[in-house]
């Protein structure tokens, strides 16, 4: 009869330190992820600043949340993500965005059921546009990805995967960028002040798109003085 040890396994002290190093590189790239969509500290040295004046202010720099989904056909997709841009003297944006696709059952006439994935369900994408007014107007890139999708209809099943197509498609990529004027696509037209703003679009049959984004400025942004 053998005994189930309950000894507590340990790690050689070569396979801890190189556990230890995979630990740190991993929270050094979150850190430099995170670090990639922050404004950061505003420069001392601008205009306003205790610190002084230089020659010229740093553009304003914005933060922001985004969600969207798109649901209906064989979609029933969401996109979450978190970015930064700056809009400079010339009313011009420039930013980055990091977005996570997650994928829910759609349900098609007939009670078909549909569900899809992604390679990859995460990814970087930039942002650019222009102030107009008082709208941001913001196109947010693309990239492609690979989709899975695996389907049950009338007792049958089915899967199967498709190269080379848009991370958005199904993501309400129709309210992000201005791609397809035809079908009233984007650019996303934000207010330029501090608050959330939902867009809604179609495509045409049974599809249904919306985006949900809040901004708030984090630098360089001229406030309002606060009453005497």
């Amino acid at each position: 009869m053998h005994r189930k040890s309950s000894r507590t396994p340990v790690l050689s002290p070569v396979a801890a330190i190189v556990l230890a190093l995979l630990l740190s590189l991993r929270a050094a790239a979150q850190a430099q992820g995170a670090a990639g969509l922050s404004c950061g500290p505003e420069d001392p040295q601008q205009p306003g600043s205790s610190g002084g004046a230089s020659a010229a202010p740093e553009p304003q720099c914005w933060e922001g949340t985004l969600q969207a989904n798109a649901q209906g056909n064989i979609y029933n997709d969401t996109a979450d993500g978190k970015f930064k841009f700056t809009s400079n003297d010339d009313d011009t944006v420039n930013g980055n965005a990091h977005i996570r696709m997650s994928h829910a059952p759609a349900t098609m006439l007939g009670g078909c059921i549909f569900t899809r994935s992604q390679d990859p369900e995460e990814f970087d994408v930039t942002i650019d546009g222009r102030r107009n007014g008082d709208l941001f107007e913001l196109n947010f890139g693309t990239a492609l990805a690979t989709y899975t999708i695996n389907s049950q209809c009338q007792g049958r099943s089915f899967t199967g995967s498709i190269a080379g197509m848009d991370v958005f498609m199904g993501g309400s990529d129709l309210v992000l960028r201005d791609n397809r004027p035809a079908l009233q696509g984007g650019p996303a037209k934000v207010p330029a002040e501090d608050g959330s703003t939902t867009l809604h679009g179609s495509p045409g049959g049974d599809l249904r798109m919306t985006a949900t984004i809040h901004i708030t400025c984090k630098r360089g942004c001229i406030l309002p003085r606060a009453a005497d």
